[in-house]
């Protein structure tokens, strides 16, 4: 009998999932639209850069930044964000959003950072470039 009732549960567990079926949410980059930094800062001072974007849609949720080193001193940025796949989606472009990403230089140097600003007509990406002179 209970080889029976495990077997009846697998069965069911199998039909109940469908290979299909869209996935309920998705990883997508959003365009950076403008950065508010400054040109020098201490060493070692914890602080914030503010990043400002928007969403295309209200299915669009901020998941953090995408943070990756070219060099030492050179850093590339972008958002993170979490599409969800659903029919309610409303138009959110109209409003900007201002997060913070927190930065803190552990040596002097000239610190470049690029901001992913979206794509061009040719397809190729842009990018808001800022430097920080750090002393």
């Amino acid at each position: 009998m209970k080889k029976f009732v495990f077997f009846v549960l697998m069965i069911s567990m199998m039909l109940s999932c469908s290979l299909d079926e869209e996935p309920k949410s998705e990883s997508v980059t959003l365009a950076v639209e403008s950065v508010i930094i400054p040109s020098n800062w201490p060493l070692n001072q914890l602080g914030a850069i503010k990043v400002t974007y928007r969403r295309p849609t209200t299915c669009h949720l901020f998941n953090g930044f995408n943070y990756q080193y070219t060099d030492e001193f050179t850093r590339t940025v972008n958002i993170e964000a979490i599409k969800l796949n659903d029919d309610n989606c409303i138009d959110a472009s109209a409003e900007s959003y201002e997060v913070d990403l927190q930065f803190k230089p552990t040596e002097f140097g000239i610190y470049h950072f690029k901001f992913w600003s979206g794509v061009d007509e040719n397809g190729n990406n842009t990018f808001l470039e800022y430097d920080i002179d750090v002393q």
